[in-house]
Parts: structure tokens; sequence; C-alpha cells
């Protein structure tokens, strides 16, 4: 009788272990899938808003209106992608996403290299660029530049890669501009104001595969390097045309 006891005492506690390292790998399980999710959706965040953006808004109750922001010293990039329209017209549409996703891909790493944010897309069009905080961490007019003259460089390469007719124009300016968050559902963070504007008209009268700055960009770029003490590292070039024709 007392073997009878001891073996169903054994049987009762190796069941009650196994259960309890059932239900321990199940916790586990759970935590790690929330612990993804979480790191997941904060990841998408990120990339439809600014990251101080997205932490101004975790001090924010549901009844609260969205931040907005003034930004007094912004500098923002806008690039067309000169022949991809002539390009897209004689290709498949699954190719043509296929090369859109490609030079994107290219211009998001260089968001990243020069800590730029990436605004928006608009067709074949890429904006992006700098300002002070929430917008970005850094504000440098010169980092702007040098991402928009790298644009137009890993186009060309691209091109010569791919051995297709597509080129890279890039209007850049600097000048005071609104940030806030648009939408009800799919929301995202854009800018507006004149400056948004006039970036588009640089870009649109830039010669292809070229950068063209404002005087305001330019005079931004003048000052960071006097203030950080920085030698003069880019070649401005003014246009002597009266009239510059546009694309648009």
């Amino acid at each position: 009788q007392s073997r009878v006891v001891f073996i169903g005492v054994s049987v009762i506690q190796g069941y009650v272990a196994h259960s309890a390292e059932i239900s321990f790998r199940q916790r586990f399980k759970a935590q790690n899938d929330v612990a993804f999710t979480r790191e997941r959706t904060e990841s998408i965040l990120n990339t439809l808003m600014p990251v101080m953006v997205v932490e101004e808004l975790r001090d924010f109750s549901l009844r609260q209106e969205f931040p907005s922001h003034h930004y007094r010293n912004a500098t923002i990039a806008q690039s067309d992608l000169c022949g991809f329209t002539r390009l897209a017209s004689t290709r498949r549409p699954e190719e043509v996403v296929e090369f859109i996703g490609e030079l994107f891909g290219l211009f998001d790493e260089l968001t990243d290299k020069h800590e730029v944010y990436k605004v928006e897309t608009v067709g074949d069009a890429y904006i992006a660029g700098q300002a002070e905080a929430p917008l970005t961490f850094k504000n440098s007019p010169l980092c702007v530049v040098r991402f928009g003259l790298e644009m137009v460089q890993k186009t060309n390469k691209w091109s010569r890669d791919r051995k297709e007719q597509v080129s890279c124009r890039v209007g850049v300016h600097s000048g005071e501009c609104i940030g806030g968050i648009v939408g009800t559902e799919m929301q995202r963070y854009h800018l507006f104001g004149k400056l948004m504007t006039e970036v588009e008209v640089l870009e649109s009268t830039a010669p292809e595969g070229r950068v063209q700055v404002s005087r305001a960009c330019k005079d931004a770029v003048d000052k960071q390097l006097r203030l950080e003490g920085m030698s003069q590292s880019l070649i401005f070039e003014e246009r002597s045309e009266e009239t510059l024709r546009t694309s648009k």
C-alpha cells in the first residue's frame, strides 16, 4: 500500500511540475509576443512621425488636440526623378514598383546617414529635411544639401547599374514652416507653409542631375560653417538665366 501511495504522489507531483512548466512557457511566449508587437508598433510610428513627436504624444490624453510646431530654421530638400515617368510608361506595373522601391530605399538609407526626417513621397518626388526639435535631433543645412547631392549620385549609379536613363534633380530651401499631424485614420506628420511651395519651385526648375539651392539655403550653410569654424566644402554656382523654366 505504501508503494501505491508513493507512486501516486510522484505522478501527481510530476503532473503539477509539467503543468507549471507549460504555463511558464506560455507566459514567456505571450510576454515575448507583446514585446515584439510593441517594438513593431513603435517602429511603424517612428516612420510616420518624428521620434520626438511620438514621445510628446505619450503625455497627451485622448481628448487633447494633436500638437503643432512652428519651425523657424528648417531646411528641406525635394527631389524629382527625371525620366522616370517615361520609363514607367514602358514597363509592367510590378517593375515600376520595384524600381521606385529600390531608389527610395537608397534615399531612405541616406536619411539615416544624414539624420534627416523623411516628410513624405508624392509620386516619384521624395521630400525630407531638418529643423529644430521636435522635427529632428540635428539641424544642419549643410547635411541637407549633402543629402541632396548624394540622392543625385545614388540615382546615377542605379541608372548605370540598371542601364536605364533616369536622373535626379533636387531643390533645397531654408526658412520657416509649420509641422503637425493630419488625418484621423491614416495619420501622418506633415509640413506646411510658403517654404514647402518654394522648395517645389526650386526642384522643378533645377537642371537634371544637379542640386539647386535658394539664397536663403546658401546663407544658412555659410552661417553654419562660420559658427562651427569649418572651411567651405561645397562649391555654389549662381545661375545667370533671367528666367528659369519649370518642368511642371
